[in-house]
């Protein structure tokens, strides 16, 4: 298996918090796979770290990234993506678990229900965490933070600021089910300078990403705007019908 991080602008904040994180949970080195632009700022700092894998890439953009992501990989081939300032893996009691465990766990099942998307729960509440069944497998949000999946050459995505939504979508719609993780939740902290925010995200780049699946995936998303001004979707949990 291969642990993909797709990194923008972020050289020294990937090696504190993530690549130090993998390292305590005895990720192996050669097994992480660090996705960059050739124009990033910091590619010179990136390419310093010669014990990783660092795939450069003329592309922009997060859904762009991991359309490239999944060019680069075999049909088949399972990954796990993690954001750039992932730091911890809790589960509903907010205690650290075993993170190869989890993963393993989570490769294991999806093999079983024969899924090729999984994910997490999206913020660590332990109080909502509970309320929810261990594992669920109808269409739910996944925070792209964490994620599983094996790779599907036919599944690309459109939009690069509203892909977290669209992978689950997509991946629901081939398979009839994701699978989520609702007692596990990945610690970090959103729109840190650098990432996305620094590759184009803001309120309108995510308002239009996320008007185009409301209206190509209406029996399945619906738009709102939050109080701080940015735009979301919904997920309906509605039953897919298998390709």
């Amino acid at each position: 298996m291969k642990f993909v991080i797709p990194s923008y602008q972020r050289s020294q904040q990937i090696q504190v918090k993530t690549l130090k994180y993998l390292g305590d949970q005895n990720v192996p080195a050669e097994s992480i796979y660090i996705f960059v632009r050739e124009d990033d700022p910091e590619i010179e700092k990136y390419r310093e770290l010669k014990e990783f894998n660092i795939v450069e890439a003329n592309v922009k953009g997060i859904g762009r990234t991991h359309n490239f992501i999944t060019d680069t990989f075999d049909e088949g081939e399972f990954i796990i993506e993690i954001d750039d300032d992932l730091v911890d893996l809790i589960d509903c009691e907010k205690k650290s678990v075993n993170f190869i465990d989890k993963v393993n766990q989570m490769k294991e099942l999806m093999t079983e229900k024969k899924a090729s998307y999984g994910g997490t729960y999206q913020c660590d509440n332990s109080m909502f965490m509970k309320s929810c069944k261990e594992f669920t497998f109808d269409l739910r949000y996944c925070l792209g933070c964490l994620r599983f999946r094996f790779i599907r050459k036919e599944i690309k995505l459109e939009t690069n600021y509203s892909e977290d939504f669209e992978n689950c979508i997509l991946h629901y719609l081939r398979d009839g089910l994701i699978v989520k993780n609702n007692w596990l939740a990945p610690k970090t902290k959103n729109y840190n300078k650098g990432g996305c925010d620094g590759d184009g995200r803001n309120i309108d780049s995510e308002r239009i990403d996320k008007e185009l699946l409301a209206n190509k995936y209406s029996n399945y998303c619906r738009i709102f705007e939050r109080k701080n001004g940015r735009w979301d979707l919904r997920l309906k949990h509605k039953r897919s019908k298998l390709r």
